[in-house]
């Protein structure tokens, strides 16, 4: 326990929420576009937006937070599976909040902090934990 509170962690997640902030950005600029303007069916553009939006984390967070030697496209896999559980849980939580507001955007903006304390944890402890335990050394 001692170790998820750790200093170590505690940059890691400045750094991974700078590049959140980057990534919503991106995540929402192409879900209102979608959505929004182009009238895509609010999920549908969820996931076009999250897709891109992921693979732009992943390689800001490769480099800027969890400070891996390179890029695979193994470990960019593991990225978007690690994503995909994300994903549902965002999409879920669309759904549920997209019912109570007329500017879907709303309800997206909503999701933001449940995707990113899930996120950060799926990142830190699975995808990117060797490195990231490098940097805890």
């Amino acid at each position: 326990m001692r170790k998820l509170f750790s200093k170590a962690n505690l940059k890691m997640f400045i750094r991974f929420g700078c590049v959140g902030v980057i990534n919503t950005i991106i995540d929402t600029g192409v879900f209102f576009l979608l959505c929004d303007v182009a009238g895509v069916w609010e999920l549908a553009a969820n996931i076009a937006a999250y897709i891109v939006s992921a693979t732009n984390s992943y390689f800001m967070n490769s480099r800027f937070v969890y400070r891996a030697d390179g890029y695979s496209f193994k470990k960019y896999i593991q990225f978007l599976a690690g994503n995909v559980f994300v994903l549902i849980v965002s999409s879920v939580s669309l759904a549920v909040f997209a019912r109570f507001f007329a500017v879907k955007t709303i309800a997206k903006l909503i999701t933001v902090p449940i995707t990113v304390i899930l996120n950060f944890a799926v990142q830190r402890f699975i995808v990117f934990k060797k490195s990231a335990d490098k940097i805890g050394d």
